[in-house]
């Protein structure tokens, strides 16, 4: 049938371009549509986060949160393992989930990783690599891994000293070590752990804090006599007296989530501090010191002035020549011997010597005589020198500069001079005016000064006329009644006063001017300048050399002068080392040994005097 033939080839045709079809389709797709079934699988998935620093201050939040597929076991409880290995030898066990995933809190994970069998002190405090799988149905994930860096709370353990441990400091050798702090931090690891060694009143609870010290991963700290015997007055103990002492060690380590603390349970201590300050006063007693003996009625007294003990003492062998110090007057139980000083490393004078008595007193072996005696505590040193003629300070005079003190101002024109009048006092009339002043040790230099802190930090009581300026250099300021003063600053019973203006000297100064005076010469430049510095008495350093001089009455008057025939006339005594120059204005003449000399003009008793 010609229709019946025409509709198979019809549908032939179809077949073999569908079947054409479907070969260019399989090549041009390079067997992607080749269809496989599905294998069953327990898979952990990795997270997407693979390095963790637990954050010790939000424990509560998750720490990580791992994902699986399971099409495998047809489980609905799972388990959770960690192990330090991807081998699984020593696994452990995490936690149960009965769903698919499984998170764990910081604290948890954290608290976890210090159980954990694989961790020990060194997986602390950096990055620890941890493994995980999940367990289901007798079957086992694959195993995924991620980086941790763990903290720790557990605090160090102080080892040394022990609870009770006492302890009697000594100035002897002040910087030997007294003890060692030893500390064990097991949780320290390799991480940079900054350890501060600090002590506190017994039973304060720190709340004064004294740092001892700090060190870096050292967990050891020496402390020397000084240092121990500093804190324990620092916290009231009071000097020979034992007292207690609370110590501790703070651990710090800082890590990228913040500053982790860590503090150790503290010891209690008994220390004994010595003394450290310095008393008003030294008080000689015995058969070397000519106008004391071993009587507490006429004791030499050697006053304070900064560190240094000094004054003229009349020494002489005979009788012994022994003596001692003492600190406190009428008190034989303070005395200081040859020893004491000895074997705090004083240099001692030749003159003095271990008197090898009972008591181990100093005996004095030189010529017997007035000596000017000086005990350096700072430095060490114990000398005998020539006397000192007049008053004795530690420098010849304070200046006084400022807009309070009108005949001086901001300057150093004509700067306001306060002599040393007596042992450590400093003296004279000065002039106020409601405005800031500062006092200077050195004439010209600005960096010499001393403000009202300086002195308020020294224990000074300051007259209520003054009060600190609170300006940029914390200067004094003059707040009383405007007009002339008599000041006193006294620096060995640390005293700044005020009263009334009072008449020392006709002159404030006298004035030498010549060749015999080398800072001077012939002219009115730079004329030497001998200040009032006592009733009568003019006092000062003066450097002479052989050659004329003239003493003047007035600054810049020629026709002041007092010569050496005006001195004799008026009945004075005169020091050996001036004579008469004999020139045609009969001036004085020094011909001693050229030098610097305290020279001395009383016009009480009639004296001129170099020393």
């Amino acid at each position: 049938n010609p229709k019946i033939m025409k509709r198979l080839i019809t549908k032939l045709g179809l077949l073999f371009t569908l079947s054409i079809t479907l070969m260019v389709v399989a090549c041009s797709e390079d067997d992607s549509l080749i269809l496989t079934e599905q294998q069953a699988a327990f898979e952990l998935q990795q997270p997407s986060i693979s390095s963790i620093s637990l954050n010790f201050a939000t424990p509560d939040n998750p720490a990580f949160t791992i994902a699986w597929n399971d099409n495998l076991t047809g489980a609905s409880n799972y388990s959770v393992e960690m192990a330090e290995t991807e081998a699984f030898d020593a696994p452990m066990a995490l936690g149960e989930s009965t769903s698919r995933t499984f998170s764990m809190s910081v604290a948890d994970f954290n608290a976890a990783l210090q159980d954990f069998d694989g961790a020990g002190s060194e997986d602390f405090f950096k990055d620890l690599t941890v493994y995980f799988r999940v367990l289901a149905g007798g079957q086992s994930s694959n195993v995924i891994n991620m980086n941790v860096i763990a903290f720790t709370e557990a605090p160090p353990t102080i080892t040394a000293p022990e609870n009770n441990f006492a302890i009697v400091l000594s100035d002897i050798a002040p910087d030997d070590v007294a003890m060692t702090i030893e500390w064990d931090d097991a949780e320290a690891g390799d991480a940079t752990i900054n350890y501060d060694v600090e002590a506190a009143t017994a039973g304060t609870s720190f709340a004064t804090v004294i740092a001892l010290g700090s060190t870096s991963n050292a967990t050891s700290l020496d402390l020397t006599h000084a240092q121990l015997n500093d804190a324990a007055l620092s916290a009231g103990i009071n000097a020979e007296e034992a007292g207690d002492l609370d110590i501790r060690v703070r651990a710090t380590v800082e890590t990228s989530s913040g500053i982790i603390e860590r503090v150790a349970a503290l010891v209690t201590i008994s220390v004994t501090p010595y003394n450290t300050a310095l008393p008003a006063a030294l008080y000689g007693v015995g058969a070397g010191l000519a106008d004391a003996g071993w009587s507490w009625d006429t004791p030499v007294e050697l006053t304070l002035q900064g560190s240094i003990y000094s004054g003229n003492v009349n020494f002489t062998p005979d009788n012994g020549g022994n003596f001692r110090f003492f600190t406190e007057r009428d008190n034989w139980g303070s005395g200081q011997n040859y020893p004491w000083y000895e074997d705090r490393g004083f240099v001692i004078d030749a003159n003095l010597t271990n008197a090898n008595d009972g008591d181990s007193n100093f005996l004095f072996v030189g010529t017997a005589g007035e000596y000017f005696v000086e005990i350096d505590m700072e430095n060490k040193t114990i000398t005998l020198g020539p006397p000192v003629e007049g008053p004795n300070c530690t420098y010849d005079q304070l200046w006084l500069v400022g807009a309070g003190v009108p005949d001086a101002g901001w300057g150093w024109d004509t700067p306001v001079q306060l002599p040393c009048t007596g042992t450590g006092l400093y003296a004279g009339n000065v002039t106020f005016g409601n405005d800031a002043f500062r006092f200077f040790t050195e004439e010209g230099n600005w960096g010499s000064g001393l403000n009202y802190p300086y002195y308020e930090g020294e224990g000074f009581t300051i007259d209520a006329n003054f009060e600190n300026a609170n300006d940029g250099d914390s200067n004094f300021r003059f707040i009383g009644t405007p007009g002339e003063y008599y000041l006193e600053v006294d620096t060995v019973n640390k005293t700044i006063t005020l009263g009334p203006p009072q008449s020392q000297c006709d002159l404030d100064q006298l004035w030498l001017v010549g060749a015999g005076v080398p800072d001077a010469g012939w002219g009115w430049d730079t004329p030497v300048q001998l200040p009032c510095t006592g009733a009568g008495i003019y006092s000062g350093t003066v450097t002479f050399g052989n050659d004329a001089f003239r003493f003047f009455t007035e600054e810049g008057n020629w026709g002041s002068g007092l010569n050496y025939p005006y001195y004799i006339g008026e009945g004075y005594t005169i020091d050996g080392n001036f004579e008469n120059a004999n020139d045609g204005d009969s001036n004085f003449r020094f011909i001693g040994t050229p030098g610097a000399y305290t020279l001395t003009v009383d016009t009480v008793n009639k004296t001129i005097t170099l020393n």
